[in-house]
């Protein structure tokens, strides 16, 4: 019986062999982490007059601090932001099919693609998981979507704790876009809100137009 286990340990053993001689796939090795926007600016500078009324979403004032630098990496690699939401620096190479201006989380694309979209001047207004997990909130998420749907690149997406911490206390929707100056130098921009609002977020819009990113005419 040991015979016959050292056998067929063998003869497994050289199958293997012959596998790899013969041009059989490697097996992957893990990909270490990206930390894709460690160099963000931290210099964090409140925008005076864009904070709203409770009615109208009752949003904080809105935000801005110095970009990540952007960059591509292999789509698949696994990537993490500290911006909550992220906004700016390094991203998967292709960039996600936004077809739709409402988005639920089994079906939102990454991150590290939704950041990409950013860099083509897309503005997401993120909602948190106290919001997906209520009924009439969700229903308020949704009208604004269809409120929005005619702005230019924009989109509504959802925020898990998988992603990242939490929304400032009090708040449970942000809304987010990446610009780029004449001298390519860019901004990352959030404001953040107790409940979505159409208005506001259409304000946010015109204050940061898609054509304002660094690759505007990307998809």
């Amino acid at each position: 019986m040991r015979a016959l286990v050292r056998s067929g340990g063998f003869l497994l053993m050289l199958a293997g062999l012959v596998a790899c001689s013969s041009g059989a796939p490697a097996v992957p090795q893990p990909t270490e982490t990206v930390h894709a926007d460690n160099d963000r600016g931290a210099e964090v500078t409140t925008i005076r007059g864009t904070a709203t009324d409770p009615d109208e979403g009752g949003c904080l004032a809105e935000q801005s601090n110095a970009e990540a630098a952007a960059g591509h990496v292999d789509d698949g690699d696994p990537v993490v932001y500290a911006g909550v939401p992220p906004v700016s620096g390094r991203h998967w190479r292709t960039w996600p099919d936004i077809a739709k201006v409402f988005y639920v989380a089994e079906e939102r694309p990454e991150l590290a693609r939704l950041v990409h979209s950013q860099e083509h001047g897309w503005t997401f207004v993120w909602y948190d998981e106290s919001v997906a997990d209520d009924e009439q909130a969700m229903g308020e998420v949704q009208q604004v979507a269809d409120d929005i749907e005619g702005l230019s690149k924009i989109a509504v997406v959802p925020w898990t704790v998988a992603d990242g911490s939490t929304f400032p206390d009090g708040t449970h929707v942000a809304v987010t876009h990446w610009t780029a100056t004449a001298n390519k130098e860019g901004t990352e921009w959030r404001q953040f809100c107790a409940a979505a609002n159409a208005p506001a977020v259409s304000a946010f819009t015109k204050r940061h137009p898609s054509a304002d990113a660094h690759e505007p005419y990307g998809p």
